[in-house]
């Protein structure tokens, strides 16, 4: 399993205790960091009361920047407890514990009531095969006309290991954006942006790492071979073998696509 990573709280402590205060874009599972979150939050439409659940909640950074930034509830859903861990840590030291919560679970198993009014999804679907299942699990928790916001890799399966999200590609299910586009459509969404963030990514990538990697702690400093995982994701990203989709979608009335 790839993430199976069990010591990620102690990392983040000693971390942070080397560098006060400089969190960075360590809780920040996804390539772009908290500049790519800023970019979902708009599409959300959210309005006072509404909330929202991040679905591969991860170490909990875009969850609580959504909140600080907006004000609104946020509950994170992770599968991994190791993570769901680091996430409520940092965020009862971030001041946030009564807008964030986090649970381990997995969304095929989340039962909500009632539902939410908005989700996001970062950088989760490469490790899910039949995505058209997971996303109907997504709508399922949400309220008809919710919107959901995904920022997503999309490209060839053809990719050299290991990246962050995958150790071998055993875990892999990588699709092209039509395909990916297709499946959230099919689970009971209807579009209302599908961009190609890609030039947004590179030039981000550019920016990041000019001086080399950035200074204080680091994603990459929680992870097995987190640097090479990183650098493979980085170059599969400026030669064009991966690319980055963002998409707004509002979940339908009628339907949310089969179980």
């Amino acid at each position: 399993m790839t993430y199976d990573e069990t010591g990620v709280d102690r990392t983040i402590h000693r971390l942070l205790r080397e560098h006060p205060g400089d969190l960075g874009d360590l809780d920040q599972f996804h390539i772009g960091g908290a500049d790519a979150v800023d970019l979902l939050i708009g599409g959300l439409a959210l309005t006072e009361g509404d909330t929202v659940l991040d679905v591969g909640s991860g170490f909990g950074g875009p969850a609580r920047q959504i909140a600080r930034r907006t004000g609104n509830h946020v509950t994170g859903l992770d599968i991994t407890p190791a993570y769901v861990t680091a996430a409520r840590n940092l965020t009862a030291g971030s001041g946030l514990d009564d807008l964030v919560r986090f649970q381990v679970g997995d969304i095929a198993d989340f039962a909500p009531d009632p539902p939410f009014q908005a989700a996001i999804t970062m950088h989760v679907q490469m490790n899910i095969d039949d995505k058209t299942a997971w996303f109907s699990h997504i709508a399922r928790c949400l309220a008809p006309g919710a919107r959901l916001a995904v920022w997503e890799a999309c490209g060839s399966r053809d990719l050299s290991w290991p990246m962050p999200w995958s150790l071998d590609g055993t875990d892999s299910f990588v699709v092209t954006a039509d395909a990916l586009h297709d499946s959230i459509e099919q689970a009971g969404f209807t579009t209302t942006e599908w961009t190609d963030e890609t030039p947004w990514v590179q030039a981000w990538i550019a920016k990041t790492f000019a001086d080399g990697p950035p200074a204080g702690p680091a994603l990459p400093m929680l992870l097995h071979d987190g640097y090479t995982r990183v650098i493979n994701y980085a170059t599969a990203l400026t030669d064009g073998t991966l690319e980055i989709w963002r998409g707004t979608f509002t979940r339908n009335g009628s339907s949310t696509g089969r179980a």
